[in-house]
């Protein structure tokens, strides 16, 4: 019986890079033009002759950036193998990824506004109404000086509109499975980055194949170039990488979890969540070296 072949696996630049192919077509297109550059630029339907570098430079920040957040899906706010409490790395790792999401989204925010995206207004609204958008204002950029929105002023009366946020740091480890935020009124916020970078990661997705498409329709003149763009999309989508399943610091817990199991039949009904705890403290529960 034959094998079956292997699934070629798709990495997120392959799909971002259609985005580059306009700017190919639109040399192509260009070429033979008296004055090119003003030719390039309405070929793009650009308002400035210099837009194509805006437009590059958004493209090459999504990938970049795109590095961060991977890197975060691996080793969240830290590497769990490397068994020191460097708060230093962990802080460093949180601003870091909350940033690169921030970069990212305004980088999709300019690329929309250079193809002139009919949806502009609702791609704004979608990236601010997301967990880690409000994570990155609280704990990466307004931290002493947070404002509320309308909507949670009313729904948490007598409040100071204006507010600061500390992070709990009994709380934060590498997994960041715990973000807790506490505001100058009292009240609590716990965030997941695993998740709320997933819940991130698919918004940005599904927005950044909808900007492929549209530039297509839009800039795009040739049916072959179309059918082909079309399809690359189609295909690369099919095969995209899944990021949770590159949580290093998860297969870590699972090896030492089963680990313990065979080093002893007393804990063999331990859950990975007591390995954590475990392992924070060094010791079991009764006081014995676990190895």
């Amino acid at each position: 019986m034959k094998k079956r072949p292997k699934t070629e696996i798709t990495y997120k630049s392959q799909v971002t890079h259609l985005l580059l192919l306009l700017l190919q077509i639109a040399d192509s297109d260009s070429q033979d033009s008296a004055d090119y550059e003003e030719a390039y630029r309405k070929r793009l339907k650009f308002q400035k002759q210099t837009d194509w570098k805006r437009f590059r430079a958004s493209v090459d920040l999504l990938d970049d950036t795109e590095n961060a957040i991977r890197s975060a899906f691996e080793f969240q706010l830290g590497d769990q193998r490397n068994n020191n409490d460097d708060f230093g790395e962990t802080y460093l790792r949180l601003y870091g990824v909350l940033n690169a999401v921030y970069l990212q989204i305004g980088a999709f925010k300019e690329i929309a506004k250079l193809l002139n995206y009919p949806f502009l207004k609702n791609l704004n609204k979608t990236f601010e109404n997301l967990e880690i958008y409000k994570l990155r204002g609280m704990a990466g950029a307004h931290t002493v000086d947070y404002i509320y929105d309308a909507k949670t002023l009313k729904m948490q009366e007598g409040i100071n509109k204006t507010t600061s946020f500390r992070i709990v740091q009994m709380h934060l480890e590498k997994t960041g499975k715990n973000i807790k935020l506490l505001d100058e009124n009292n009240i609590t916020y716990d965030y997941n980055l695993l998740q709320i970078l997933t819940d991130y990661e698919k918004i940005a997705t599904t927005i950044l194949i909808d900007l492929i498409k549209h530039a297509v329709k839009t800039l795009v003149y040739q049916k072959d170039q179309k059918k082909l763009i079309l399809e690359s999309i189609e295909e690369y989508i099919l095969n995209l990488l899944d990021y949770s399943a590159l949580d290093k610091n998860k297969d870590f817990w699972e090896k030492e979890f089963r680990k313990i199991n065979r080093k002893s039949k007393k804990y063999k009904n331990i859950t990975i969540s007591e390995v954590e705890e475990h392992f924070s403290r060094d010791i079991s529960p009764d006081g014995a070296k676990l190895f």
